[in-house]
């Protein structure tokens, strides 16, 4: 049986074509412009998965950078390393690995990546965020509560850190007419939203809520839609990882035996549709950029 830490790190992997295509420019641009002059940067990223996000900007941000991953999974981080590793060999980079670090050198440019293997929300304690230029963050803002933002976010504001995030889900759609979509998206939709140990997740209200905190704290927010379309053979296994995590949600959001039985049935003419190559998805997330100087 795969792990948890296996199906993180072919989730992410398997993103990450979507996720750079997605991105939103205005919001990019609006962080470059930030930086621009720049020619160091000590960049955090939370929830830093298998690298996607320095990968992505690694060569696109100044010369010389310092990036801090925060990620509760070690495996997933060393894998990160690995992959970043073999990414950079392949653009011409000296590439150095370190027991929890990996240093890339090209001509002028100088990238150090370290890893912390801990919860994002202890991140006062885990950095001197005085040294730090940018926190980034992909994905996990949406899992957890308002006040837990509220506290994370208020850290932020204080020590006037911009923050670089895309916010994982707002809405989802199949290019279909049937009524069940939309009954089916609202449960998994609510199954996200769900109360757990920690509280009431912000799920889909993620992106209104964080610009709604920030706008009344006179922050500077740029933002922005990401749209993944998933359309075809070349999305024929985003479209089952989608669908896979609908149904791993399915006893926790549906209740009533005959609505299970419709559920399983609307699934499994999805997975048909995939195979059949007719089935386009298209999910919504959300790009932002804060600034508070």
């Amino acid at each position: 049986m795969e792990t948890a830490a296996l199906a993180s790190i072919h989730w992410h992997d398997e993103r990450f074509k979507y996720d750079c295509e997605a991105r939103n420019q205005k919001v990019e641009q609006a962080c470059f412009h930030h930086f621009f002059g720049k020619n160091e940067m000590t960049i955090v990223d939370l929830g830093s998965g298998t690298g996607s996000n320095c990968l992505y900007f690694f060569e696109k941000f100044p010369s010389n950078q310092n990036w801090i991953f925060i990620e509760q999974e070690e495996k997933v981080s060393q894998y990160a390393l690995n992959r970043l590793g073999i990414e950079a060999d392949k653009r011409g980079y000296e590439v150095i690995h370190g027991e929890r670090s990996l240093a890339l050198k090209k001509e002028d440019r100088n990238i150090t990546i370290e890893y912390i293997t801990d919860s994002f929300l202890n991140l006062v304690d885990l950095v001197d965020l005085d040294n730090v230029d940018l926190v980034m963050a992909s994905a996990v803002f949406d899992l957890i509560t308002f006040s837990q933002f509220v506290d994370f976010g208020s850290v932020l504001l204080e020590k006037k850190l911009p923050l670089l995030t895309t916010l994982n889900y707002a809405e989802m759609d199949f290019n279909s007419d049937s009524p069940s979509d939309v009954v089916f998206i609202e449960k998994y939709e609510s199954f996200m939203n769900r109360p757990q140990e920690f509280g009431k997740a912000m799920g889909k209200k993620c992106p209104r809520i964080l610009v709604d905190f920030f706008q009344k704290q006179e922050a500077t927010v740029e933002y922005g839609p990401s749209i993944w379309k998933l359309e075809g053979e070349s999305a024929q296994v985003m479209n089952h990882h989608l669908l896979n995590f609908m149904e791993a949600a399915s006893n926790q959001m549906i209740e009533e035996e005959e609505e299970m039985m419709l559920f399983k049935d609307w699934i499994t003419s999805k997975r048909e549709s995939i195979e059949d190559e007719v089935l386009s998805t298209y999910v919504q997330y959300y790009d932002l950029f804060v600034t508070n100087n």
